[in-house]
């Protein structure tokens, strides 16, 4: 019996265990595609996986913004790259359920300075949203 457990388990956390994939819906492209003429930097944001958070950190899709453009959606377990002009940026995470959100967002001022940039994102455990860099 025991050892049935644990094999149920194992193959419980295995199942769980998914890789990070790209975004489904990628909303602006020019965002997304480096341009080779002019000096960029490459910043990838990654949603966690989660088993816990807040009411919409689920279900909902994260939104990520820069500059105030809307970039992308990310389910859990997914990511996107940008590749932004050199300089000062606006960072900003929020998701596509605006009515539970409550206004509910995280913002980071990013300097892209040539080197590649990693983000992780994730919904707290009371609902706050929590953005740092990685990398």
């Amino acid at each position: 019996m025991k050892k049935l457990l644990i094999a149920c388990a194992v193959l419980t956390l295995a199942g769980c265990a998914r890789p990070y994939g790209p975004a489904d819906t990628v909303i602006n492209q020019q965002l997304v595609t480096p341009d080779p003429s002019k000096p960029q930097t490459k910043v990838t944001v990654t949603r966690l996986k989660q088993f816990i958070g807040g009411g919409s950190g689920g279900t909902c899709k994260f939104v990520i913004n820069i500059d105030n453009q809307d970039v992308a959606m990310l389910r859990q377990n997914q990511f996107v790259t940008a590749y932004l002009a050199n300089g000062l940026h606006k960072l900003k995470v929020s998701n596509d359920c605006t009515v539970l959100s409550m206004g509910m967002r995280k913002s980071l001022d990013i300097i892209a300075d040539g080197t590649p940039q990693e983000y992780a994102t994730e919904v707290g455990f009371w609902g706050q949203y929590r953005m740092w860099r990685t990398q």
